[in-house]
């Protein structure tokens, strides 16, 4: 339980009455067009509708202790963190200059205060990174720093959910996951996060390949579009033709996607699911609860390091991320990792490793995409790492897809990466390799 006393009355930052004749157009005194020219959306969280908040959540068993989820903020940071409990937009701006500059902040009145102090910090990071040349290397660097200050924005959470500013989203997750907590602390992105997990959970993913929904738990990887490596790995499956006595690995499941997939069209084949991330191992589970499913084993590993009794496969399937992880990037109790990058010596491993557990002729697809190539994020493709394992693996054939440009560009959060949608051609991949 975490109890929180009241921060010294010096941190406290209270309202002001400003002047008659700067009672509108207030504007920052370094910058005084800034704030008035440039706009920036603040950042949603999603709200409940009432039907969402009576809608029943999908069955969970028990918890398992290996369960990843967001560490509240300690005691000690809440007690140094400014409180924050009102202000006009000067002031709010004034916050999110210290918060640029280091400090921390804890919202009490209204949510609504949380989230001016994040527009503000788009304007700061517009003004501090104003020098930067590079427009990838800016809008790296702005997202990371970004992040870092959303991490120094905090806001207390009661143990139903209910943020403690007005007008905040409940957040369904917290009597689920903190059951023992009375009151909680979290930072933004966290709450955001909590947020719009529990809303995917709840509301269910839809893909028309499917006959039932997936409710993925937080912390896993999914996504809804594209989805035109699924629709290429069933298309290749009907021709490749396994028989139903194969014994199938989905590497990386994450929601689950492949393994529904391939239950839904060979309803007798064996099928082992495995990933790093102790959330999606028990989100596959519980779905497969939902569904009904027999025949899946789900097992949490790294690669194939904990795999050796299950195998050795007919086909291994892996769907791995497409984007390298940035190297400020690293796995820790604060952050998700899972799931949305590659580490750096992944396809090595992967090819490495891969052929110990595939019988004599079995067959390895990998889903990926140009995408990273596309962007500049890297010189060549990382399944080029192949060529270590030619004496084992060899490489049949490679199946592209092109991704539709409206699947793409809706899914952009920037004009930048609209306008690369429209211009690059990004398509999906399937490698295809048979163990010699």
């Amino acid at each position: 339980m975490l109890c929180l006393k009241q921060p010294d009355k010096r941190h406290r930052v209270q309202p002001r009455a400003l002047p008659a004749s700067r009672s509108s157009g207030v504007q920052s005194p370094s910058k005084p067009r800034s704030l008035a020219k440039f706009k920036p959306r603040a950042p949603k969280a999603v709200r409940s509708s009432p039907a969402q908040k009576s809608k029943t959540p999908p069955f969970l068993p028990p918890l398992e202790p290996s369960i990843w989820k967001p560490v509240p903020v300690a005691q000690e940071e809440v007690d140094q963190a400014l409180l924050v409990d009102g202000g006009s937009p000067l002031e709010l701006r004034q916050i999110a200059e210290k918060v640029w500059a280091g400090q921390s902040a804890c919202f009490t009145r209204r949510w609504k205060d949380l989230l001016e102090v994040r527009k503000a910090l788009n304007v700061v990071a517009t003004e501090h990174l104003a020098s930067l040349q590079d427009a990838a290397e800016a809008h790296r660097e702005r997202r990371r720093l970004l992040r870092n200050c959303a991490r120094r924005l905090f806001a207390e959470v009661s143990s139903s959910g209910e943020l403690q500013p007005a007008g905040g989203p409940p957040l369904g997750y917290v009597p689920v996951l903190y059951e023992d907590a009375a009151k909680l602390y979290f930072r933004a992105n966290d709450i955001t996060a909590l947020n719009v997990a529990w809303q995917f959970f709840l509301n269910g993913l839809e893909y028309s390949f499917l006959p039932n929904k997936l409710h993925p738990f937080f912390g896993v990887y999914f996504t809804l579009s594209p989805v035109e490596h699924f629709q290429l790995l069933r298309d290749w499956l009907e021709k490749l033709k396994p028989a139903n006595s194969w014994h199938v690995l989905d590497l990386g499941t994450g929601c689950g996607v492949i393994t529904f997939i391939l239950r839904s069209m060979y309803s007798d084949m064996t099928v082992t699911a495995s990933d790093l991330c102790p959330n999606a191992v028990f989100s596959v589970r519980a779905e497969l609860q939902r569904w009904g499913v027999q025949g899946v084993k789900v097992v949490q590993s790294d690669l194939f390091a904990k795999l050796e009794e299950e195998g050795p496969f007919d086909l291994i399937i892996f769907n791995p991320p497409w984007v390298p992880r940035a190297p400020e990037v690293q796995p820790s109790a604060g952050d998700v990792v899972f799931g949305n990058d590659y580490p750096a010596d992944l396809f090595d491993r992967l090819f490495a490793e891969a052929p110990a557990a595939l019988r004599p002729g079995g067959h390895l697809a990998i889903l990926f995409s140009n995408y990273a190539e596309s962007r500049g994020l890297v010189s060549q493709s990382p399944l080029k790492a192949c060529e270590k394992a030619a004496d084992q693996l060899e490489l049949l054939e490679v199946h592209e897809r092109n991704v539709p440009v409206k699947d793409r560009s809706r899914h952009r959060q920037t004009r930048r990466d609209k306008a690369w949608a429209f211009k690059q051609d990004h398509r999906v991949e399937l490698w295809h390799f048979v163990r010699r």
